[in-house]
């Protein structure tokens, strides 16, 4: 099923999208000491310019990009104002001439581009809300194949004052493909788990082993298994336990005056899940740089790209000098 719109894209050649500047900088990287890369550029032009480099082909023999997360604009149809600031001051726009159908040649464009970039047996996660959830689904089908839909998960981060007057919003969607039936996921990983509630404990992990941890047996297929309780339950598609950065708690620690900032539990659930140590991750919209800052935390390479000079300075302030920059 493909989706149809007012002057959708046909062609989408990166070589005319590309900054000769940008591919003559990304030529140099297989000589740097780092593996990480930040750009300050246009995103359709950024992973044009990638994809027209050496860099790439030096990405690519290291076993390429297994991981994109991006969390594009939500076409709220306004500008969006960085936080706590004397004055006004725009972190980027979202307006795209009030024409959703200007937003969707931008994704779809990014999106096609994207793909060519994704190894084989690479996952994008794709985090969008209501606005444009429906659409962007149909686009990705298009590109990525309905079949390699692995995840359409919700981000719960019920925080705001509820409407009287109609329902609402109180969640995110992020769409997660792969780009065929082979791909990364870490099951076991611990930050893919979640606490079991009091009630499943007194009910089900009632036996303990000599050391004093509770646990459950099942029996399938005529062989026992035990499960503990203190490894938890793999979560499912509805995340409920990560807080958004509006809540008020331990987060704030974190905050910064960006204003779609994303927690680092929440890159770090899906970063783990869905790439190894060593891999590379990609993100586009890198805004406050939080999907790079986790990729450091967990011995993960990464490359970044944002056109806004406020996300890049913000992102380089949260992170080391261990980069290659690229303006």
């Amino acid at each position: 099923m493909n989706l149809y719109w007012k002057n959708k894209p046909e062609k989408i050649d990166p070589s005319l999208l590309s900054d000769k500047k940008i591919v003559d900088k990304l030529n140099v990287y297989p000589n740097q000491k780092t593996k990480n890369i930040l750009i300050r550029s246009d995103n359709k032009v950024g992973i044009s310019s990638l994809i027209n480099s050496n860099a790439i082909n030096e990405i690519n023999e290291s076993g390429g990009i297994k991981l994109i997360y991006i969390d594009p604009p939500y076409f709220t149809e306004k500008s969006q104002l960085m936080k706590k600031t004397k004055k006004e001051i725009i972190a980027y726009k979202d307006i795209y001439n009030h024409s959703l159908e200007e937003y969707l040649n931008e994704i779809y464009i990014q999106i096609k581009l994207l793909y060519s970039l994704l190894s084989d047996d690479g996952s994008i996660y794709v985090h969008v809300d209501y606005r444009t959830s429906s659409y962007i689904r149909i686009i990705l089908d298009e590109i990525f194949g309905y079949k390699n839909l692995r995840g359409y998960l919700i981000w719960n981060i019920d925080n705001g004052a509820k409407s009287k007057k109609f329902w609402s919003n109180q969640h995110n969607d992020i769409l997660v493909y792969s780009k065929s039936n082979k791909f990364i996921f870490n099951s076991s990983s611990k930050l893919l788990k979640t606490d079991f509630s009091e009630s499943s404990l007194k009910t089900h992990f009632r036996k303990k082993d000599s050391e004093g941890r509770a646990y459950r047996e099942r029996k399938i297929n005529s062989k026992s298994y035990k499960y503990y309780a203190e490894d938890g339950k793999l979560v499912g598609s509805v995340w409920n336990d990560i807080k958004s950065m509006e809540a008020n708690s331990p987060l704030m620690k974190e905050y910064t005056t960006y204003p779609t900032q994303k927690p680092i539990s929440l890159l770090s659930r899906i970063i783990s899940a869905s790439s190894k140590k060593g891999d590379f991750i990609l993100d586009t919209y890198c805004g406050s740089g939080t999907s790079l800052i986790t990729a450091n935390n967990l011995n993960r390479n990464w490359i970044g790209i944002d056109q806004s000079e406020n996300a890049i300075k913000i992102t380089k302030s949260r992170l080391d000098n261990n980069y290659y920059e690229i303006i």
